[in-house]
């Protein structure tokens, strides 16, 4: 009975072996589940996260150049009612002169004191333009240091979605060059304005010119007077004639000219080297006199009517009775000092200077294959698995433990290369997780359907319909989320990508990725 007895004893120690085979079994199946599920539900995360911070960007950059529109619309409104007011002081300055010379005695006083009122209405009419002009570039630098720069916003968005996500300040290097050419700030005012009177404004590949919209010259030349141009006018009688005015101060003499063709723009001692001009033709005027109300006729050939600039003392009208240029007073004030265009940069030119749209990028031969120059932006996002908080909180499944050898501590961590934790920084897969993704700032201002559809304009910073949505980080000639991703750090990441793009994969793009 001995034998028995043992026997069945032997089983139950088989059963309890098997039991608990059975459960560790279990329970590596169960862990493995969950950390499969786990990183699949991390990767999933990752990737929204990241999908939020490029759209966060993308609307941060539509809402900017929406706000800029409409600034550049109230801009131009005031530009058009200051160029109403220079039209009427030019208008009733033509009449003054010729009343003077043709029996009328309009007060001088009378004159200067409407003169002088017209002249402050401008000069308060561009003070409030160049207030929103400075507002606009107060608004785009804050969108380039507080939002995309070093992917602060994105960092924001995505450490509200998970403490141990980081948006790292190397992956905004796309998202500066597509906006801003790669300048992480806005130059000042009197640097801008140094710029385009020397003609150096620097060329930029972004889409965004702090002084206008890279048209060339267009906006040294806008108007007549701008930027140290001067005017003159053609009529051959009396002091009038082609001519420019120092620009030193000094040696304001008055060359005449058979025609604009024979004018030698080189020999004019201006900040910009050229001369303007303009002329009434010698056109006669006939009304009625405001002192005695008799009728007056007259050409006003004694008058001539030139462009001030803030650089040099020039009178901007003289009329018969005056002094040369740069002498005596009207009313109360020097003729030079009274500078009815206010402290502006290009007087006497109405022209607008406004944070503008890069239109050099609508031109080109295929400005489609650059999204017409809206600019796309990456979030670069990751999450680094032997980080400092990921150890904190590290996952039940995954093994961490010390190991005290003679005094030394050494780390064992399995979400971690080789079981090590060492500073190996971003460059291994195993260790970081990544997720890029691409927002799109584009602009939108529909044509109806039943004209066509489509766009009705290109983009532009005159009307504010700049809308934001997600896209594809591939496709346009200038993206490369490789080159992302290695500029973040994350070279082995890109070196994976480059392996899939040579063997055929493709992503947004039918041609590859030209990773």
């Amino acid at each position: 009975m001995q034998p028995a007895r043992l026997l069945r004893h032997g089983g139950r120690g088989q059963a309890l072996v098997l039991f608990s085979l059975t459960l560790l079994l279990l329970t590596l199946m169960v862990l493995m589940t969950l950390g499969f599920g786990m990183r699949a539900k991390e990767r999933v995360e990752i990737q929204m996260a990241a999908d939020a911070a490029a759209y966060s960007q993308a609307v941060s950059v539509a809402r900017t150049f929406n706000a800029i529109a409409v600034m550049n619309r109230a801009q131009i409104a005031h530009m058009v009612a200051m160029a109403g007011t220079q039209s009427l002081i030019s208008y009733s300055g033509q009449h003054y002169a010729v009343a003077k010379e043709n029996g009328c005695a309009i007060p001088d006083a009378a004159f200067s004191a409407a003169d002088d009122a017209a002249g402050t209405q401008a000069r308060a009419l561009q003070g409030a333009a160049g207030d929103l002009f400075q507002a606009e570039l107060a608004l785009y630098g804050t969108l380039l240091s507080k939002h995309l720069a070093g992917q602060q916003l994105a960092d924001e968005i995505v450490q509200a979605t998970s403490s141990d996500l980081r948006a790292l300040p190397g992956g905004a290097a796309k998202s500066m060059m597509e906006v801003s050419g790669g300048s992480g700030g806005v130059s000042s005012y009197d640097d801008l304005m140094t710029q385009e009177r020397t003609g150096t404004v620097p060329d930029t590949a972004g889409a965004v010119l702090p002084t206008g919209g890279n048209q060339g010259r267009a906006t040294l030349n806008a108007t007549m007077g701008s930027l140290g141009w001067t005017w003159v006018h053609n009529r051959p009688g009396g002091s009038a004639g082609f001519g420019t005015g120092g620009a030193n101060g000094g040696g304001y003499g008055f060359t005449h000219y058979a025609d604009v063709s024979s004018m030698d723009p080189s020999t004019y001692d201006t900040i910009s080297g050229r001369n303007s001009w303009a002329h009434d033709h010698g056109a006669a005027r006939t009304f009625t006199c405001p002192v005695n109300g008799q009728p007056v006729t007259g050409t006003g050939e004694g008058s001539w009517v030139m462009s001030d600039e803030r650089q040099t003392k020039q009178d901007q009208h003289v009329y018969s009775a005056h002094p040369a240029p740069g002498q005596g007073t009207e009313g109360a004030d020097r003729v030079d000092e009274r500078h009815t265009m206010g402290t502006c940069n290009v007087c006497p030119g109405i022209w607008p200077y406004s944070v503008g749209f890069n239109v050099g990028l609508l031109q080109g031969g295929n400005p489609g294959r650059n999204d017409y120059g809206q600019p796309k932006l990456y979030a670069v996002v990751s999450r680094d698995y032997a980080g400092p908080a990921r150890r904190a909180q590290p996952d039940p499944w995954n093994i961490y433990f010390q190991f005290n050898f003679a005094g030394i501590s050494t780390d064992f961590d399995n979400s971690s290369p080789l079981g090590r934790i060492q500073p190996t920084g971003r460059e291994d897969v195993q260790r970081n997780q990544v997720a890029l993704s691409a927002g799109l700032a584009y602009y939108h201002r529909p044509r109806p359907v039943a004209d066509g559809g489509g766009w009705r304009e290109p983009p532009n910073f005159l009307n504010p319909f700049w809308r934001a949505t997600l896209a594809s980080a591939e496709g346009t000639t200038d993206d490369s989320p490789a080159g992302s991703l290695s500029a973040a750090g994350f070279t082995e990441h890109a070196a994976a990508l480059r392996q899939l793009d040579a063997a055929g994969f493709r992503g947004g793009s039918s041609t590859g990725a030209r990773y």
